[in-house]
């Protein structure tokens, strides 16, 4: 009998560290706010989002694809691992197209309030803030 609790008690102290460990999660929209750029602040007329990230290894992928103002946008996280990720959010560089062309490149910019529920909205800003979109959360998925 002592020998199995020494074995329950040694598998406990192993799975703590994974029990820990920082999640994996991944969120979907299909119900794009607004999008910002240069030119103004438009609102989404049609939009598909996807977020996914590993909190441990800072891997993260990141897509925004959406009409607004008349206009086609891009957002895509093109550095992974990022250079951060929490619960929150996901900070790294990113490309922006607008009807297919570069608006900005190498942006640095940081995707958050990613830790909401579905029905609440996260949002991504450029380090300058002039480029943004946001969008409602329709799922999520957290482990």
């Amino acid at each position: 009998m002592k020998a199995f609790r020494s074995t329950i008690v040694a598998a406990l102290f192993l799975s703590l560290p994974a029990l820990a460990a920082p999640g994996v999660h991944s969120i979907w929209s299909s119900r794009g706010i607004y999008v910002a750029d240069t030119t103004g602040r438009y609102t989404v007329t049609s939009s598909n989002t996807v977020v996914s990230w590993n909190q441990s290894t800072n891997t993260a992928f990141v897509n925004f694809h959406g009409f607004a103002g008349g206009n086609e946008y891009d957002f895509e996280l093109v550095g992974s691992p990022a250079i951060a990720t929490t619960v929150d959010d996901i900070t790294g560089i990113w490309n922006i197209r607008r009807n297919g062309a570069f608006i900005c490149t190498g942006c640095s910019g940081t995707a958050y309030w990613l830790s909401q529920s579905v029905g609440n909205y996260f949002k991504f800003y450029d380090s300058t803030n002039v480029f943004h979109f946001s969008a409602y959360i329709d799922a999520r998925k957290d482990y």
